[in-house]
């Protein structure tokens, strides 16, 4: 865990708090004890009513982070500060379309990844539960940028990553902060329902820092867009439900593949700064 720390030397402009890809990491402690306590706390309260249907904790608890990001905004960096960390929705300055158009390839390799399933195992497409699903696939999307993980963006990637970078490189901090994601996460294998039910946990966990760094990428490539991630995150939750119903399966292993290699090639094509541009430090002083 990373303790806080009075200053940062930032490598970002820090003219524009909604478009910086570093911050100081005052304040970082207490956004992951908030958000695990927030999240875990709401999930664990689903067992206390059996015969209820439990996804509606599940949709509640994921507002963890979000809430933790405004709370601990609020108490370091004032009003101010929570109203630039909410302008990161916003898609001016951002460099055009080229975000949003990379924000969708981590959504396009999961669905590559299910080619994988066909050649290893000589399955076939479930041609009318793909139409299906591709049918209700806008609406889908949708829901899950608002409600189904996107929310959950306003705090790992609006608050967590770019205090992180301030303190390490931006692949060690999205290793770190897939880690952490990962755990977040917990709760979920012991709630009927959940995609995390039923799946492997070492597995998982290393999906999630894939998806973390390929996230991170697009992040810092779209100036600290939140938009933009919550549309990779949105896309790469559509991407696997399409997989399910082509397949039969999420092939977790399939889509661990295709997640590697695509980190890999984005950390060869930007030298290993997940498109973090190297400029002269300067110093961003608290609020």
């Amino acid at each position: 865990m990373i303790t806080d720390a009075p200053t940062q030397q930032l490598t970002d402009d820090t003219a524009d708090l909604a478009r910086t890809r570093t911050l100081p990491a005052r304040g970082l402690a207490a956004f992951f004890l908030l958000a695990f306590g927030i999240s875990w706390g709401i999930w664990y309260a689903s067992k206390l009513f059996p015969g209820m249907n439990p996804m509606p904790f599940v949709i509640v608890g994921s507002f963890g982070p979000a809430t933790a990001s405004v709370i601990v905004t609020a108490a370091t960096q004032s009003k101010a500060g929570v109203g630039a960390m909410f302008r990161r929705y916003s898609p001016r300055g951002r460099g055009g379309v080229l975000p949003y158009l990379l924000a969708l390839v981590p959504g396009l390799f999961i669905m590559v990844s299910g080619m994988f399933h066909l050649l290893l195992s000589g399955g076939e497409i479930d041609d009318a539960a793909l139409q299906a699903a591709l049918l209700s696939a806008p609406t889908t999307f949708l829901f899950i940028a608002l409600v189904g993980g996107g929310n959950e963006e306003l705090g790992w990637r609006g608050y967590a990553l770019p205090r992180l970078q301030s303190v390490v490189s931006p692949f060690a901090s999205n290793v770190m902060l897939g880690i952490i994601w990962a755990v977040w996460h917990a709760p979920l294998w012991e709630i009927q329902g959940t995609s995390q039910a039923g799946m492997s946990i070492p597995i998982y966990v290393m999906l999630v820092v894939t998806l973390c760094v390929a996230m991170g990428n697009v992040w810092n490539f779209s100036r600290g867009s939140l938009l933009a991630v919550v549309i990779a995150h949105a896309g790469i939750n559509t991407a696997s439900g399409l997989k399910v119903a082509a397949f039969g399966s999420e092939g977790e292993v399939d889509a661990l593949i295709s997640m590697t290699l695509l980190c890999l090639i984005m950390l060869a094509v930007t030298k290993g700064r997940l498109a973090m541009p190297r400029r002269k430090q300067t110093e961003l002083p608290e609020s």
